[in-house]
């Protein structure tokens, strides 16, 4: 297919971009910045555009086949933007990008919500909860097929890889290549969808893959060391030596629509402990692990 994708500088656009060009699939990239690779792929096309302006979609969304919307001030954003920054690229670039799309007769969308919809009165959640409302009336109206993909907290961890990284995928944290997985997932689940009944609209949880039940949690706090321990064998000595916080009880995620698409989430606490077990036996020094992305 022929994507156009919007923030491809983004966290969630330059994640993707490689998969799509891997799967076989044409690119055309939109962004309000200049992309730093645009020469290395010139049989794509780039438009830089500002979303937020109601213009500069409209010719490069001509002949593509599906829309991956990305682009989004997130929670982390709060301090720094305003209401009004928050609509302006959230609610607003997305209706103009739908737009596009509908002019151009693109029938398929890949629209990158957030888990933050259930918090629908702060002014993040309440533009995804607009925006999902905004993709929905585009489904009922023009008949735009679409998958809604709700991340769940994959912000940039900095430089403590063992607490904002490791312990986080106990509670809310999911795996960035997660998130990408379940978009290439949506990608090829509009690819095949005919376009008929249920198929035409479904909202997916893109989250960490779940490790253990409610019932095996319940005296966490109580305990967490022998908890761990019960639920993850062999982790209590790492989790002490390391000083991982992990005093909270763990959640428990809906994997809301995963398998109407085919998603299934490879990481969880499990693997973040495998991995430094490893890195132990190679006496790797962890202050040196940096966020990728």
């Amino acid at each position: 297919m022929r994507i156009l994708l919007t923030g491809a500088g983004g966290n969630v656009g330059t994640g993707i971009a490689p998969r799509l060009r891997a799967a076989g699939h044409t690119l055309v990239r939109s962004d309000i910045n200049l992309l730093p690779d645009v020469g290395d792929h010139p049989d794509e096309v780039f438009v830089q555009c500002d979303l937020q302006a109601g213009f500069g979609l409209e010719s490069a969304a001509q002949g593509c086949d599906l829309l991956l919307h990305t682009p989004a001030w997130h929670g982390v954003h709060s301090r720094a933007k305003t209401e009004a920054d928050f609509w302006r690229l959230n609610v607003d670039g997305l209706f103009w990008a739908l737009q596009a799309a509908r002019t151009a007769g693109i029938q398929r969308l890949v629209f990158l919500s957030s888990m933050s919809w259930h918090g629908h009165y702060d002014k993040y959640g309440f533009t995804k909860r607009v925006g999902e409302e905004l993709v929905e009336y585009h489904r009922r109206n023009h008949g735009v097929r679409h998958v809604i993909v709700r991340p769940h907290d994959f912000t940039p961890w900095g430089d403590d890889w063992l607490n904002r990284y490791g312990a986080r995928l106990l509670y809310g944290g999911v795996d960035r290549e997660d998130v990408l997985d379940c978009i290439e997932a949506g990608v090829r689940h509009l690819e095949a969808d005919a376009g008929d009944g249920e198929a035409d609209g479904v909202v997916v949880n893109a989250v960490r893959r779940n490790a253990f039940t409610d019932d095996m949690t319940a005296a966490w706090e109580a305990d967490p060391l022998r908890c761990v321990e019960d639920v993850f064998p062999g982790s209590r000595e790492l989790v002490e030596r390391h000083s991982i916080d992990i005093s909270r009880r763990p959640s428990v995620v809906d994997p809301l629509g995963a398998e109407t698409i085919g998603y299934a989430p490879r990481h969880d606490f499990g693997t973040f402990l495998d991995r430094l077990r490893k890195l132990d036996a190679e006496d790797a020094d962890l202050g040196a692990i940096t966020c990728h992305y």
